[in-house]
């Protein structure tokens, strides 16, 4: 399993709205050139964060995007479901009766190997599940100073 490029583009577009002041949006223009990615993408990521409930989109002449929730109210849970998807995150290609022929095959039951991924699929989701992106941002801010950043939004938001 490997997670799209949207997902980290997800968080970084959620980190940065978290930053605007009340009442202010951001384009995805500008989104997109501070994060140095397609402008195309981003928007595609962008909607399936408004078809979520993550951002809120606001249209007009000074239109963009904000947060529609606090970021201690989003995991990264949240957002992998925006941008991956619902359903199962792992599903077997039913390949244990192929593995064990014609006679053991009918005897087959749930095989070992979905057992696994089944394991996999709750403890990551578990995991995602636990991480807020207020602890990220909190985490962020101790590491580094956000200066720079605050400038250019103070630049660019409308």
């Amino acid at each position: 399993m490997k997670l799209s490029l949207g997902w980290e583009q997800s968080i970084y577009v959620l980190l940065i709205l978290s930053r605007l002041p009340d009442d202010k949006t951001l384009n995805s223009l500008a989104l997109s050139e501070r994060l140095e990615v397609s402008q195309s993408y981003l928007k595609k990521i962008i909607k399936q964060l408004v078809n979520e409930g993550l951002i809120k989109s606001t249209a007009g002449k000074f239109g963009g995007f904000s947060l529609a929730k606090s970021l201690e109210e989003i995991t990264f849970y949240d957002v992998f479901l925006a941008i991956e998807g619902r359903g199962k995150i792992f599903s077997s290609q039913q390949l244990l009766k192929k593995f064990l022929g014609k006679k053991e095959g009918a005897k087959a039951k749930k095989c070992a190997i979905t057992n696994a991924l089944d394991t996999i699929e709750v403890t990551l989701v578990k995991t995602l599940s636990n991480i807020s992106l207020a602890q990220v941002a909190k985490e962020t801010q101790g590491n580094y100073t956000l200066v720079d950043l605050d400038k250019w939004i103070g630049e660019h938001d409308k």
